[in-house]
């Protein structure tokens, strides 16, 4: 009986692991397999996209009108939107009967502290808090808190929506 060189269980006669040949086959098919996948998603007619568009030059977009809808909405929503996602620090919360005083308190001694700095009374359902600045940044918001905390121990970090800082014209006309 003759025996067959290509057994599992026997040691291979080659240069290569079994892991190397199973490697090389899946290689070799990918190799062949390639060109027809690139061929087929070639449709004549179809140019690859503009990745960007110059100012004078106008587009169309065709696809669904619930689409085009929602463009619209969503720079409407954006065109009265006066705030960006960005950083305060809380200094009180509280939902006790006198909470509302006492938040105006403390917004009044942090003003006394930081006048520059803009507080806020908010209103969450059943609380009232004291969030002060607008950062853009956590990193702005932590520096800050830095020099807070000896004033204002029990602050701490929030994320909330911040108010647009004001456009500085004078500074920009300089520039150009």
């Amino acid at each position: 009986m003759k025996k067959e060189w290509f057994v599992f269980n026997e040691k291979l006669p080659s240069f290569f692991s079994l892991k190397q040949i199973i490697m090389i086959k899946i290689l070799a098919t990918l190799c062949l397999l390639l060109p027809i996948i690139i061929a087929s998603a070639q449709v004549p007619g179809n140019h690859p996209a503009k990745t960007s568009i110059e100012k004078n030059e106008s587009y169309e977009v065709i696809g669904d009108e619930r689409l085009k809808e929602m463009e619209e909405r969503m720079i409407t929503i954006n065109e009265n939107k006066s705030s960006i996602e960005g950083y305060r620090l809380q200094l009180f919360s509280s939902s006790g009967p006198n909470s509302f005083d006492q938040a105006n308190e403390v917004q009044t001694e942090f003003l006394t502290i930081y006048n520059e700095v803009p507080a806020y009374v908010v209103h969450k359902k059943p609380a009232f808090k004291v969030r002060v600045g607008d950062f853009r940044t956590r990193l702005e918001a932590e520096r800050f808190f830095i020099e807070l905390k000896e004033s204002f121990p029990d602050a701490f970090i929030v994320k909330d929506d911040v108010e647009l800082p004001p456009l500085r014209l004078n500074e920009i006309e300089k520039q150009d």
